[in-house]
């Protein structure tokens, strides 16, 4: 096939696969739409079921994202403020235990996939990389609403209440 006639050939190929992978849904599902964009941590809060003691386990102002893809993919990272501070050391390789262990505790990072059952209002967080090893391979779900630009993940698991609200960055 000559150059002249292979040319228009290509252009009708790569139209049509461009046209489909346009029309393709996302991974993340249609129930997604809410949730897809970034949005900023603004409280966490744990309440023990029993004793109904509120702890802040990031600080009463801790700071983070949630970044939810369109594509189905999403990013968490929380931090507790005031933040933890700088190794003695002047080396973050060369911390003390007790200075790593407060970085680790007041540090939370995971990344993965998200799927959303908008009727039982769940967002599943399948996590494919995590600082926490034990959240590593598993799937976190999530119950969750949004009003506005406010995302409220909220729930109960081993006789704590966790609350999460972020608000929508624009």
């Amino acid at each position: 096939m000559n150059i002249a006639r292979a040319f228009p050939v290509a252009c009708a190929v790569l139209s049509a696969l461009l046209a489909l992978s346009v029309s393709l849904p996302s991974r993340a599902a249609d129930g997604a739409a809410p949730l897809v964009g970034t949005w900023r941590v603004e409280r966490v809060t744990d309440t023990d079921s029993k004793t109904g003691k509120v702890v802040h386990p990031y600080g009463e102002h801790p700071k983070g994202y949630i970044v939810y893809a369109p594509t189905g993919h999403l990013s968490v990272q929380l931090m507790r403020t005031p933040a933890t501070p700088p190794f003695a050391s002047g080396d973050d390789a060369k911390g003390t235990d007790a200075e790593v262990r407060a970085a680790y505790d007041g540090f939370v990072a995971y990344f993965g996939t998200y799927e959303v059952d908008a009727k039982k209002g769940v967002v599943v967080h399948r996590v494919e990389g995590s600082l926490m090893p034990s959240y590593t391979g598993t799937d976190q779900p999530r119950p969750f609403r949004v009003e506005g630009d406010v995302l409220t993940i909220e729930g109960d698991s081993e006789g704590v209440h966790f609350l999460r609200r972020l608000r929508r960055v624009r």
